[in-house]
């Protein structure tokens, strides 16, 4: 692992429709159809409209309570006026449970307005478009991406620090000036930033030049950890599409495997350029559904109604989770062939149920074919 991306750095060169229409059964005493438009996030995050409800239509109940909203009208019914309590009902029951066994909250009481607030504001940390500086290139980022997960797996580090890593660098990358010598400090900066707010054992920063070869000092690395702080005013907050993608997984009681394939999708994301102007949930949403469809696992009544319930959840438009499937399954097929392949090895293991060498992903035009 002790090796030095920087030479590698300077070398680079300058569903199918998703659930516009979904068919559910629910057996709750009796069989409900129910026909799911898909639902858009307005950015307009300041006025708390989420999933096209805004907060401010609050209801009052009779002893003045504030009630919150439905949250999914199940337009094309009529007569079944239960079913539109039902299941924001069982909607707000699932995220309770799934975010209190995932060990993002600890009090359940607290559960929902969590979950609202992540939604909320995950807008707040997406870009507005993926430009990159001059002299930058997304083969570079790539490389440098790539050489971050290696670091990472190897110092055992938390996921949610990846991905807040990337995070930083994505935002560092717009907000300050770097060369492209100093692109492998950056790296390892926000790697470091990331690390301090999400582990308990931090590396010493001696031991941090040494993984970079010793091609910078230890002067040389503070000195950028404050210029990356200031450039970035001190905001390390972030809700990485890791945890939506549990969540949405616990709701819909996908498998093992399921979740194992999306994991890597998501990873996979990291080092696509193109991925930073998407929401966290549009990015996990997405590698759910293409994980589920390249698993093809037989379907239950049951679990394509908790299928239903979690895709409420999703946002965004249909082309948009649709593209962003098209880049997953792109990166998915060449991974094993690419020169940055450390998600791939990584996601080969028994402890990943082998995921990453799924015969589904080797054949492009077949998975592509098959969200089309």
């Amino acid at each position: 692992m002790r090796c030095c991306i920087h030479c590698k750095l300077l070398v680079q060169p300058g569903v199918f429709p998703f659930f516009s229409f979904i068919l559910i059964q629910f057996h709750l005493g009796v069989h409900f159809a129910l026909m799911c438009k898909e639902r858009r996030l307005s950015m307009q995050t300041s006025e708390g409209i989420i999933m096209g409800f805004n907060e401010d239509s609050r209801t009052h109940s009779a002893d003045g309570c504030v009630e919150d909203p439905v949250l999914l009208y199940p337009h094309g019914l009529q007569g079944l006026h239960s079913l539109r309590a039902l299941v924001p009902s069982l909607l707000r029951h699932e995220v309770e449970i799934a975010l209190e066994k995932l060990g993002l909250i600890c009090d359940r009481t607290y559960a929902w307005d969590v979950f609202l607030d992540m939604m909320r504001t995950q807008a707040w940390n997406t870009l507005p478009d993926t430009d990159l500086p001059r002299h930058f290139t997304d083969a570079t980022r790539a490389v440098l991406v790539d050489w971050l997960i290696q670091v990472h797996e190897m110092m055992h580090f938390q996921e949610e620090t990846l991905y807040l890593a990337i995070h930083l660098l994505n935002c560092a990358l717009h907000q300050i000036k770097v060369t492209t010598a100093n692109l492998q400090l950056l790296g390892m900066v926000c790697l470091f930033l990331a690390a301090k707010k999400e582990e308990c054992l931090l590396p010493e920063v001696s031991g941090l030049c040494y993984l970079m070869d010793h091609t910078y000092t230890k002067h040389q690395l503070l000195r950028m950890e404050r210029k990356v702080l200031c450039g970035l005013k001190f905001d390390l907050s972030y809700c990485p599409p890791l945890h939506f993608l549990l969540l949405l997984a616990s709701i819909a009681r996908c498998s093992a495997k399921v979740v194992w394939m999306a994991r890597y999708l998501l990873e996979l994301s990291l080092l696509e350029g193109q991925c930073v102007v998407f929401l966290p949930v549009q990015l996990a949403g997405a590698a759910l559904c293409l994980s589920r469809q390249v698993l093809q696992e037989p379907p239950t009544p049951e679990g394509e109604a908790a299928w239903c319930l979690a895709s409420s959840i999703h946002v965004g438009s249909e082309t948009t989770l649709l593209r962003i499937m098209h880049i997953l399954a792109n990166a998915a097929a060449k991974a094993h062939a690419r020169e940055t392949c450390a998600t791939f090895i990584k996601f080969s293991s028994p402890e990943t149920m082998h995921v990453s060498r799924h015969p589904g992903l080797k054949n492009i035009s077949a998975l592509l074919g098959v969200c089309t």
